[in-house]
């Protein structure tokens, strides 16, 4: 691909963020974690699609069951985001169609589930 003009755009900078972002995410394809990414059992009934990223499968669990057994963690009424903390992991959650997509995150790890509850 060639790229021509004069000057610097967002637009040009962000496709180039992104396109590096996906060589180095790998196969991102839907139900396959990105590189680096174990996908793990959730042994929940009230979540599903555990990821986890620079952490064990069990210790993606721990702070899954911290996020679903929290109370500063739940959703507010009408809200369509939450955030909190749990297990010193930073937490942000969005209502999507299967329940609420969490994304829990400390430096160097991640983890990611759908939560199935309102």
């Amino acid at each position: 691909m060639v790229l021509a003009g004069c000057g610097g755009s967002s637009l040009e900078t962000e496709n180039t963020r992104t396109l590096t972002f996906a060589k180095e995410a790998g196969d991102a394809s839907p139900g396959k974690p990105p590189a680096g990414a174990a996908a793990c059992e959730t042994l929940a009934t009230d979540a599903e699609a555990l990821r986890a990223t620079g952490v064990s499968c069990e210790r993606a669990r721990q702070v899954m069951r911290g996020w679903l057994g929290s109370g500063a963690c739940a959703k507010p009424a009408g809200a369509s985001r939450v955030s909190c903390a749990t297990r010193s992991y930073r937490c942000a959650g969005t209502r999507a169609d299967r329940g609420i997509a969490v994304s829990c995150s400390r430096p160097g790890e991640s983890v990611a589930f759908i939560a199935r509850r309102g």
